[in-house]
């Protein structure tokens, strides 16, 4: 049988695999530090009109997973007994917690719709890999994607991050193909897909540069194509459409816009924008290589792309970059065609303007760029004249990403390669989402019952109920009252973030960081052993 008759069947096969691996590990996590936020966020936009909660973030995402939630008969309750308003952390914990229906199956339900998404963009990858570059690169990049183990860590979970990834290339290259093939057909599905991606998340933003410059290296190619009327028309096209998006998924607000009931400047969009500017001017605490800044570091996301890429992305990479200095050396970059510079500049723009942010958070912020290197490693060996070389290459690199990938199941949030020594040392490099987010309580919990005990002293960084999965959390000694720690008789367990020293007083765990723990739960909960001699 041949490999074209294969293509699909093995295309359904990766992402039916990588869909029960992402299904299977979201049913045995508990909720992540922001969930229940967006959750609940979500749920008050669909069923109350109310957009004044997690304005930082556009609704879109929180619309979709909160539809589920719309067929189990839940209640909000946003207000306390007294008639204040809840804090938004408050909400989301009363949100999941104290509802009609379980926890578990409020959050299995919402995350289902990213699931899904992950899942069609896959496909939707696959698809266009190989209409432009054949049948062999087509099936390496599906691979590469569906089983990095970043991509399925947040492609499970209720965030903004995976769905901007998915729309940020989609966007991308249908610019590029209305620029190659014109259109306007073309030039409106890839502004439909620029504006979604801006209700997406707000640093979609970054779409602007790269796509102004794709269109300049179209201008340079054909001048007398792409001149000024051209150019005005694309723009009120992307005008148009991102506008439709934003009245539509903003419905309550933009009916208050038309009846003037509300100021431009007073929408939720417009505030949104101004938040996240601020977040970013003031900072956000963050970590990396053992220290500690409000501030952030140029070179974080050059660590993070180090550490948290899979070997075979990095040695990917560089095959590219081979590729593209001997492109070079031939001058053959006079003919290189505009879908290159639309796989490698988009990626590029975002990652060099991502080194700016004074929010340093995790690898979850530069996920846009891996599509584009996926791409370009499957299209670079797909044009190779020695075949058989490059045909070795790409089962080598295909294996390879799923092999990584099979080493952290089902803990894929702490993935990090073995050039910087896995999980086991993650925390050395960075902490926060990139390994711990608060989503290994039912894992302590199986921990903890197969050693006869429910009860610990814990330190927790996230937003799940303890008691709600009945362990019995009990509290810890100042970290100068010597005889308070003598007197522990419990297993005390960790999260890495505050063991760290980060969002926790670095000598709140110091007694802790002197012992070594005797499990690493999920690699993101450390247990240390501090029970009486008997």
């Amino acid at each position: 049988m041949s490999l074209t008759r294969l293509y699909w069947p093995v295309v359904a096969l990766f992402v039916l695999s990588a869909g029960w691996l992402e299904v299977r590990s979201a049913r045995d996590e508990t909720q992540t530090w922001d969930e229940g936020i967006h959750i609940s966020a979500g749920y008050a936009y669909l069923t109350r009109g109310d957009y004044s909660w997690n304005m930082e973030h556009p609704p879109l995402v929180k619309i979709m997973s909160a539809v589920p939630l719309l067929f189990l008969g839940l209640e909000a309750h946003p207000f306390q007994p007294d008639g204040k308003r809840k804090d938004q952390v408050a909400n989301g914990v009363d949100f999941l917690y104290r509802n009609r229906r379980n926890a578990d199956t409020i959050l299995i339900a919402a995350r289902a719709p990213t699931i899904l998404l992950t899942a069609l963009f896959t496909l939707a990858f696959a698809w266009w890999m190989r209409r432009c570059f054949g049948v062999a690169a087509g099936l390496l990049a599906a691979a590469l994607l569906a089983f990095d183990p970043n991509l399925m860590a947040h492609g499970r979970y209720v965030t903004t991050d995976v769905p901007l990834t998915a729309f940020y290339f989609v966007a991308c290259v249908l610019w590029v193909e209305y620029l190659e093939r014109g259109g306007l057909r073309r030039l409106a599905l890839a502004a439909a897909a620029i504006a979604l991606a801006m209700v997406i998340k707000f640093s979609a933003i970054l779409l602007g540069p790269p796509l102004v410059l794709l269109f300049a290296i179209r201008w340079w190619q054909r001048p007398k194509e792409f001149g000024v009327a051209r150019a005005a028309g694309a723009l009120a096209m992307v005008l148009v459409m991102t506008l439709a998006a934003i009245a539509v998924v903003y419905w309550p607000q933009t009916a208050q816009l038309l009846s003037r009931k509300l100021a431009v400047e007073n929408h939720t969009y417009v505030t949104g924008i101004n938040d996240v500017v601020l977040h970013n001017e003031g900072g956000h605490e963050s970590y990396l290589l053992g220290v500690r800044s409000n501030k952030g570091w140029w070179y974080y996301f050059p660590v993070v792309f180090a550490v948290k890429s899979t070997v075979t992305a990095i040695a990917g990479l560089f095959l590219v970059l081979v590729a593209g200095l001997w492109a070079a050396a031939r001058g053959l970059w006079r003919r290189v065609p505009l879908m290159v510079f639309g796989l490698a500049l988009p990626p590029l723009v975002y990652f060099i303007l991502s080194m700016t942010s004074g929010i340093n958070l995790g690898v979850r912020h530069i996920l846009p760029i891996y599509p584009f290197l996926y791409a370009g490693i499957a299209a670079a060996l797909s044009q190779i004249p020695m075949r058989r070389a490059a045909a070795v290459a790409m089962v080598v690199l295909g294996v390879g990403q799923i092999a990584e990938c099979a080493t952290i199941t089902p803990d894929y949030l702490a993935f990090f390669n073995a050039m910087a020594g896995g999980p086991g040392r993650g925390p050395e490099y960075l902490v926060d989402s990139n390994i711990d987010w608060g989503q290994d309580v039912k894992k302590l919990v199986h921990w903890l019952d197969a050693h006869g005990t429910r009860r610990a002293r814990i330190y927790y960084f996230g937003n799940a109920q303890m008691r709600y999965y009945g362990v019995d959390e009990i509290g810890w000694p100042d970290p100068l009252d010597q005889k308070g720690w003598d007197e522990v008789d419990d297993f005390c367990v960790a999260n890495v973030t505050p063991l760290y020293g980060v969002y926790a007083p670095l000598d709140a765990l110091a007694p802790l960081r002197l012992r070594e723990p005797v499990a690493k739960i999920g690699w993101s909960m450390y247990v240390y052993d501090l029970r009486k001699k008997k």
